[in-house]
């Protein structure tokens, strides 16, 4: 279960986007301590397996609509 989710994290980010690079990545690729760490505290959050999958669904739907994120 989670191998899947970390191959599905790998597809969406192995596709192809606007030819500009993000922000965000552009800062982590100067500061490889800062990708370790962020790289470190996202794997963990997908291994984890705490959380009923439902509970964690709606919680991202919630925090999303708070913030105005239509994702």
């Amino acid at each position: 279960m989670a191998l899947d989710k970390v191959r599905a994290y790998g597809k969406v980010f192995a596709r192809p986007r606007i030819r500009r690079v993000p922000d965000l990545l552009r800062l982590l690729v100067k500061r490889p301590t800062i990708l370790a760490a962020v790289g470190t505290y996202e794997t963990a959050l997908l291994v984890s397996n705490r959380i009923d999958g439902r509970l964690k669904s709606l919680a991202m739907l919630k925090a999303s609509s708070l913030i105005g994120c239509p994702f």
